[in-house]
């Protein structure tokens, strides 16, 4: 494990479970306005109040408050600078020191950041391939089925002794 390598933490379904309910509202007026646009809805909503209503998962903050901020990066899809700006706000406001990286949804995050041999905790198998893909190290957050390493703890990747022990499997 050299000190070369970086590590990435997605924010939805990482940190923050942003992503419970996120489409109910979309699916009910979907049915009222059958031309309801998925990428305008998502770009209209209030993002402000949907990421400080977000559950934190697994202590998340917590343990990214016990850690070097320095040594890890959170890298997050967005689909909207309203939703960047609330991520950012939210963050900041809980003391989050960590850089903040905002991907545009139709972006790969190893587009945005290099891949080669730094590390990726993410929920979704899509970015975790692409990562792999591009050389990259890839660890599954909170999935039961995954062909990735899965962690349940952000300290598992952030504590360099149970970093070690996973990188040897």
């Amino acid at each position: 494990m050299g000190d070369s390598m970086k590590k990435y933490i997605d924010c939805d379904g990482v940190i923050l479970d942003t992503e419970n309910g996120l489409f109910d509202e979309y699916y009910k007026l979907k049915q009222i306005n059958p031309n309801l646009n998925k990428r305008m809805y998502l770009q209209e909503m209030d993002w402000q109040y949907w990421i400080m209503q977000a559950e934190i998962i697994n202590d998340s903050i917590n343990i990214l408050k016990s850690y070097n901020p320095n040594d890890t990066s959170i890298l997050t899809k967005v689909h909207s600078i309203k939703e960047a700006v609330a991520k950012i706000e939210y963050f900041r406001k809980h003391k989050i020191e960590n850089n903040i990286i905002i991907v545009p949804d139709m972006i790969q995050k190893s587009q945005i950041v290099n891949a080669y041999g730094n590390i990726l905790v993410d929920d979704s198998d899509r970015n975790l391939t692409d990562w792999k893909n591009n050389n990259g190290i890839s660890f599954g957050f909170g999935k039961s089925e995954s062909q990735f390493i899965q962690i349940s703890s952000l300290d598992d990747v952030l504590n360099p002794n149970k970093l070690r022990l996973l990188l040897k499997k």
